[in-house]
């Protein structure tokens, strides 16, 4: 009995290392570098239709992930901390894709269709009462690719 207890509080102590150890890395480990990571390629359009269609899924589906999001832009400004923002169309009008750009200076003028990729963190509330719709929100972006 002494050998078997000996040997479970072994086992234990192994098992308290190697969850120590990989709470010590994930904790170390930083945000994502956006513009090296693999990205899910996706339309504007096809973005916010999955949202607007089926919130939960598409929540589980993009939130959290980089993508690489292709669409005609809209508008460009600089927000209040100085942060380019990018507003790209989608089907609805009055609805779009807000990217805020890690990046500053960026380049881009309404009308050009570009490509920007960025981490999701969902869609945003509109307001029904007055005819605002959410947009879909992607952050620490970066413009892969931009045509006239």
């Amino acid at each position: 009995m002494k050998g078997q207890g000996k040997k479970i509080t072994i086992v234990v102590f192994i098992l308290l290392g190697i969850a120590a150890s990989i709470g010590f890395y994930l904790y170390n480990k930083g945000p994502v570098n956006i513009k090296n990571a693999n990205a899910i390629k996706i339309n504007a359009n096809e973005l916010y239709n999955d949202f607007i269609t089926d919130s939960a899924s598409a929540q589980k589906k993009y939130t959290g992930k980089v993508l690489s999001v292709n669409a005609k832009v809209s508008s460009s400004t600089v927000n209040q901390n100085g942060e380019q923002l990018i507003l790209l169309n989608t089907a609805l009008q009055s609805a779009f894709i807000n990217c805020t750009f890690e990046e500053k200076d960026v380049k881009i003028i309404a009308g050009e269709q570009v490509t920007i990729k960025g981490l999701c963190s969902g869609i945003g509330q509109g307001d029904i009462d007055l005819g605002i719709a959410g947009d879909v929100y992607l952050s620490r972006c970066y413009l892969l690719k931009n045509t006239p």
